[in-house]
């Protein structure tokens, strides 16, 4: 073969050029188109985002003003329910005060009554010796005058 271009090598540099455009479809031109595709996807989603940038903000708007006055009225149930509890307790502390306050001005007023009966009861066991001593001294006869003095004591009750 005396040509320019032998037959064998023409067959073997066709081979060698169908496998690299092969390679190249399968593992360059596939997926870059497949990216190209994703790209393009993302631009036109940015495109229509930008044109519908206006109600996006109006929605987040409206959004942000619903979470807000949400919020308000939770914080406002919070402090309303927290108001209630604190004049509950105040209340119950009041009531309880009230009570041992009570209890205490009883408590001092038996105690009142008791110390009172014991210096009575002193007092006339002092004016029944008193009265024995002198009638002793005047008399000379204790015992029928400690029963006339004890009579007498207890009907003036």
């Amino acid at each position: 073969m005396s040509g320019f271009v032998s037959v064998d090598t023409f067959v073997i540099q066709f081979v060698i050029l169908l496998l690299v455009l092969w390679v190249l479809k399968k593992f360059i031109f596939i997926p870059y188109l497949a990216y190209l595709d994703k790209w393009e996807d993302k631009q036109k989603k940015l495109e229509d985002d930008y044109k519908n940038i206006d109600a996006l903000v109006a929605g987040a708007t409206e959004e942000r003003d619903s979470l807000l006055k949400e919020a308000r009225k939770k914080s406002d149930e919070i402090i309303s329910e927290a108001e209630t509890i604190a004049k509950n307790k105040k209340n119950s502390i009041i009531e309880k005060a009230e009570w041992e306050a009570k209890d205490i001005v009883e408590s001092g007023k038996k105690e009142v009554e008791k110390e009172k009966l014991s210096m009575l009861s002193d007092v006339k066991w002092n004016i029944v010796n008193l009265v024995l001593k002198f009638n002793k001294k005047l008399f000379g006869d204790e015992k029928i005058s400690a029963e006339f003095v004890e009579k007498e004591i207890e009907l003036m009750k």
